[in-house]
């Protein structure tokens, strides 16, 4: 397990004082980044041999989000590997241990030569020992969208959208989609599933879709092919 220290500032609340939901992806996707610095493989290192871990999914359920200057904690760790994937999980929690958030999440290996996935290299699994899952209802990988989905945004990607990869960070489509939630939602669950990677000059097409029970946010090309897929669950009252 590895862990990391944080504090809530203010750049990274919202309008009531608590970390936004986007924020708690942040600092989750922050935690396996400094993991990877800290064991040699950071992102710029594998940039160097072509290769690049990305995000396929994201599944989230808040407990609680922490408010501006709580201390908080944030652990993450691998529990498997299977050919191009490797799953993750990650813990948020207080110094009392009171669980804030957690998380499942889905990678893959990257050949950023060729522009396909990659079969993991020896030397990545050995600096990420497998530990067990956590305790954990695993939802499915893939986010169904109902049809129909109403066009609310266009959106162009511009240079700061982009990571190390050149492509748009998957903090990026998650906080747009946050931004279109309706208001006073306060999220239970997010489920994410990035399809394709968007890049400079690409259009964004944000659409959405409520039913009883979620909230749904989409971000496709022109022709309708998504981006990225997402799924919330609002916290009952």
């Amino acid at each position: 397990m590895y862990t990391i220290q944080d504090r809530v500032s203010y750049s990274r609340i919202d309008k009531d004082g608590l970390l936004g939901i986007s924020n708690v992806v942040d600092s989750m996707q922050d935690c396996c980044m400094f993991h990877s610095e800290d064991v040699g493989h950071s992102a710029l290192e594998l940039l160097k041999k072509d290769r690049a871990w990305l995000v396929s999914s994201w599944h989230v359920v808040f407990n609680r989000r922490p408010a501006l200057g709580e201390n908080i904690t944030v652990h993450t760790w691998p529990y498997q590997f299977k050919g191009i994937f490797g799953c993750r999980n990650f813990l948020m929690e207080t110094p009392k241990k009171e669980v804030l958030a957690y998380a499942d999440s889905r990678w893959f290996y990257f050949n950023s030569a060729s522009g396909r996935p990659a079969r993991i290299d020896k030397e990545e699994l050995e600096v990420y020992p497998a530990e067990p899952p956590y305790e954990m209802e695993y939802a499915a990988r893939k986010v169904r969208c109902p049809e129909g989905m109403e066009l609310k945004q266009v959106i162009d990607v511009c240079e700061n959208y982009l990571d190390t990869n050149n492509h748009v960070n998957n903090g990026q489509y998650v906080r747009l989609a946050v931004n279109a939630l309706p208001t006073s939602y306060e999220v239970r669950e997010l489920r994410t599933e990035f399809r394709l990677a968007a890049k400079m000059g690409d259009t964004l097409y944000l659409r959405t879709a409520a039913t009883e029970d979620h909230f749904y946010a989409t971000l496709t090309d022109e022709a309708g092919e998504p981006y990225f897929l997402s799924e919330f669950q609002e916290k009952p009252v």
